[in-house]
């Protein structure tokens, strides 16, 4: 009866080769679950930076909106105002304007005024696009110098760029059109849009005079004068830069084409 009861304890125990069998399915299941979290990280990281980046454009989208309502009521509202959606909207515009200019010297092979066809995307748009950056951030200190020595309003530089950041979404908008006719080559809508731009920088420039004028206690100056100076200083930035302007820009900003 003992040798038995020894007998069958012997066959219930685990062989050596059974232990090693569960050892490698416990490690193989420990890995298979350490490789679905990894996944499972992964895939959670990712999502939520794609919620992230959706939240960050319903907020400029929502940002954006309220400036189209009313640009010069809403900049005029602390509240509304944010540095960071002033420089997105800054950047945005140059990198439009680019995109449009690059399509633009594209778009045809026979101009009055020449054409780019043989620009390199990365050539055209690059510097045109740091060209556009460069004007607008010289417009904001012009605007900001003249409208604290000029009209001796107490503005900062600070609150310039998020009235002009916030100012410049319809000019942003008029860029995306621009971008869209010059890809379907309707040159004399693209003509239209290129002077509504720079006449919606000036307006720009003159909203932010009225404003500083209106809030800031300006103590001397005029208007008027404060935007000829303005323009004067703008025409000057594009005299300096006319070896970039004539070559990059002239022919896709008046892409006035034969017949």
């Amino acid at each position: 009866m003992l040798e038995k009861d020894q007998d069958q304890m012997e066959n219930e125990e685990p062989t050596i080769d059974q232990e090693t069998r569960q050892s490698r399915l416990s490690r193989s299941a420990a890995k298979r679950g350490r490789t679905s979290k990894s996944v499972d990280d992964e895939r959670s990281a990712i999502q939520r930076m794609l919620r992230g980046v959706g939240g960050a454009f319903k907020r400029y989208g929502s940002y954006g909106l309220a400036m189209l309502k009313s640009p010069s009521r809403a900049m005029n509202q602390t509240e509304t105002l944010r540095m960071k959606y002033a420089w997105i909207s800054i950047v945005l515009f140059s990198v439009f304007f680019a995109l449009g200019n690059f399509v633009q010297l594209k778009a045809s092979k026979t101009r009055l005024l020449g054409f780019g066809i043989h620009y390199s995307f990365g050539d055209a748009f690059l510097r045109v696009a740091v060209f556009t950056l460069i004007l607008l951030t010289l417009m904001m200190l012009a605007v900001w110098l003249l409208g604290k020595y000029m009209l001796k309003g107490n503005i900062s530089l600070k609150e310039v760029i998020m009235k002009f950041g916030a100012a410049l979404v319809p000019v942003l908008v008029l860029s995306i059109l621009w971008l869209v006719f010059a890809m379907l080559n309707i040159p004399y809508v693209t003509v239209i849009l290129s002077v509504m731009m720079f006449f919606g920088l000036q307006l720009i420039a003159i909203v932010l005079f009225r404003s500083i004028q209106s809030e800031h206690d300006a103590l001397r100056g005029d208007l008027m004068y404060a935007g000829w100076v303005f323009l004067l200083i703008e025409l000057v930035i594009i005299a300096l830069l006319w070896s970039l302007v004539g070559e990059y820009l002239i022919p896709s900003l008046v892409p006035v084409r034969f017949g």
